[in-house]
Formats: structure tokens, C-alpha cells, sequence
């Protein structure tokens, strides 16, 4: 099962002012578990960034999982950025791209990814046949200060993995 997940900014106001967001692609695996899991991404949307601020703008969404059944554990990736790579992520709004990264600690310094080129995961385990289990994983989005960018609408497409 794959739910996609899309979100369009409303155009910016001021010619300062540009929007940013990151889509999420959720995909669960059509694989019998003996723990079953809903997942829901609830996004990163960073709003309106000023190329000018001397601070990153920094922002949270989450993964939120709910399992039930019987014992079983799971582990979240993130894909790379649609542009290819990491560190750093990129957004894209016409010949512009802006760079953001997404972390697995509020610190802001493990990029949540899928466990190679120095990322990190995040994992669960429901471990009995007791009542269901809830977790939340916060994702720590920021995009870094002071990047000439032209206005616009800057979006990117990630993909969400849960493995069992």
C-alpha cells in the first residue's frame, strides 16, 4: 500500500517572502507481519523563508505509528532529496534550489535518512500481544540561513519507508 502525501503552498506576498514545503511518500510493505502498524507522516511545511535572516528557519513535522496485534518491530527511513543527496537536501522551484535538511534529534545534528553516508533511522518494536502501541518520531526540518534564492514555491518529494 502506498499513500501519497502533497501539500501546495499559497503564493508568496512580498517579494522577500517564499514558501517551502516537503512532500512525504508513506510506503508500507505488502509483507504478513506478525504486529500490524498504520503509519501517518504529518509534514514538514516550512512556510515562508527570508533569504535574509541571519537564523535557519526551523520547523517539526512527525511520523506518528500506531501498532496492534502481536509483537513485531519496524524501522522509518527517509529518502534522499528528489535533487540526490543528504547533506544537503534540496528543494527545487523552477531553475532555484534551496538547501534544508531533515534530522532524527532536536539538536539538529543526526540527518534522518536511510542509514548510510552518516544517517541515522528511527525504529520501533511492539513487544507483546498486549494492547496496541503508539509512537511518535519527531522529524527536525530546518533550512540554513542567508541563501540566495529567487521567489517562488519550493517543493521535494521524499519517500517514507517502513521496514519489518
Amino acid at each position: 500500500m502506498m499513500t501519497k502525501w502533497r501539500k501546495r503552498a499559497k503564493a508568496a506576498r512580498s517579494p522577500w517572502a517564499i514558501w517551502s514545503s516537503v512532500c512525504f511518500l508513506l510506503l508500507l510493505p505488502p509483507v504478513a507481519q506478525a504486529a500490524t502498524c498504520k503509519f501517518i507522516v504529518q509534514p514538514v511545511d516550512f512556510g515562508i523563508y527570508n533569504p535574509g535572516a541571519a537564523a535557519s528557519l526551523d520547523v517539526t513535522g512527525s511520523v506518528d505509528v500506531r501498532c496492534t496485534g502481536s509483537a513485531g518491530s519496524f524501522v522509518l527511513t527517509i529518502s534522499q532529496s528528489s535533487s540526490g543527496g543528504f547533506a544537503p537536501r534540496r528543494m527545487v522551484s523552477g531553475p532555484y534550489l534551496m538547501e534544508y535538511n531533515l534530522y532524527a534529534d532536536p539538536a539538529r545534528q543526526l540527518i534522518w535518512g536511510d542509514g548510510t553516508g552518516g544517517t541515522v533511522v528511527n525504529s520501533g518494536e511492539k513487544t507483546s500481544a498486549g494492547p496496541p502501541v503508539s509512537f511518535s518520531f519527531p522529524i527536525y526540518g530546518r533550512i540554513f540561513p542567508r541563501q540566495s534564492v529567487g521567489e517562488g514555491l519550493y517543493t521535494d518529494t521524499l519517500l517514507v519507508t517502513s521496514i519489518y
